[in-house]
């Protein structure tokens, strides 16, 4: 379904202590309305009106089923943490000009594939392949030019000071070769200072730990830690990561989860952009022990159904 360019949900996370449904209330859009080069900024100034401080991020996804946008808004109170990222890296190595072209081929049909409704992927195979078979035919290109270049791709990730090569480079690096110096390699650029090199990066992480064999490669740490940024894509891609993670039901990393993320769990399960929440309601049914419909009807009604659910509670 094409983009109709209106608000189809309005999301908040960050918000322990804030009265989200305040900041809601003075929005000066609401869902249905028309979405303007303006419902970003009006969102931040709504919020640094309302809180007093500025909003951690605002994001406009497109599209969801109706072909509509997803806001998420970043709140600053209690449940949004900082997390420690590398050094910005200086060095002049570019990607090669033909995997740069790709990629840019790769944007523009991904983008109009999403905006007509063609969303879908299959991620089986430890990265991302389109059902959309231009977008598909794309990504395989891509994955046989990394296969014969991963040692441009890797240098480029590791050192350049481009952010945009090395946004390319670690989307490109989730086609290479699937092995323990790929995972620690996007391991490394998960913590990069730029969001959208992060994104990619964990983006990437969470395709491989589809194969078990690779799972076991992925230490939990980073995307526990994303769980709590104020940015949205560390928050999406960190969930989509520990989806799989604790599919093992790991009482160790259930227990870490439950004692440095749930606020932020629980605030992602209860989007009303489904899509999105679907990974916070998996994760929390693991830490609570339930099963996924029961965490999602709790995840309908209110925080507190939510935490009634867990062991203890």
């Amino acid at each position: 379904m094409a983009a109709r360019d209106r608000v189809g949900t309005i999301d908040f996370y960050g918000y322990k202590g804030i009265a989200a449904e305040s900041v809601r209330r003075a929005l000066p859009f609401h869902t249905g309305d028309p979405y303007t080069s303006q419902t970003k900024p009006q969102a931040r100034e709504t919020v640094q009106q309302i809180v007093g401080r500025p909003a951690t991020d605002v994001e406009a996804i497109c599209c969801d089923q109706n072909g509509d946008r997803s806001i998420f808004i970043g709140l600053p109170g209690a449940s949004s943490k900082p997390f420690a990222y590398n050094a910005a890296p200086g060095g002049a190595v570019r990607l090669p000009q033909d995997l740069l072209n790709l990629q840019r081929q790769i944007d523009a049909t991904m983008h109009a594939a999403v905006a007509a409704g063609r969303a879908e992927e299959d991620d089986s195979e430890g990265y991302a392949l389109a059902k959309d078979p231009e977008w598909r035919a794309l990504e395989l290109q891509l994955r046989a030019y990394v296969l014969e270049h991963e040692k441009e791709v890797y240098a480029v990730l590791e050192s350049s000071s481009n952010n945009k090569h090395r946004e390319y480079a670690a989307n490109a690096l989730g086609y290479g070769r699937q092995a323990p110096e790929q995972v620690a390699a996007l391991l490394r650029a998960g913590s990069d200072p730029n969001d959208g090199v992060r994104d990619e990066a964990v983006r990437a992480l969470g395709c491989l730990a589809n194969k078990p064999e690779i799972r076991k490669l992925i230490p939990p740490d980073l995307f526990v830690g994303m769980m709590n940024s104020g940015i949205w894509t560390d928050r999406n891609k960190g969930g989509m990561v520990l989806r799989s993670l604790t599919e093992s039901r790991d009482p160790k990393l259930l227990g870490r989860l439950r004692g440095e993320a749930l606020d932020s769990i629980i605030e992602m399960a209860r989007w009303k952009d489904l899509g999105h929440a679907l990974d916070g309601v998996v994760i929390f049914a693991r830490l609570a022990g339930t099963t996924d419909d029961k965490a999602l009807d709790a995840s309908r009604i209110s925080d507190e159904a939510m935490l009634a659910l867990l062991p203890g509670k």
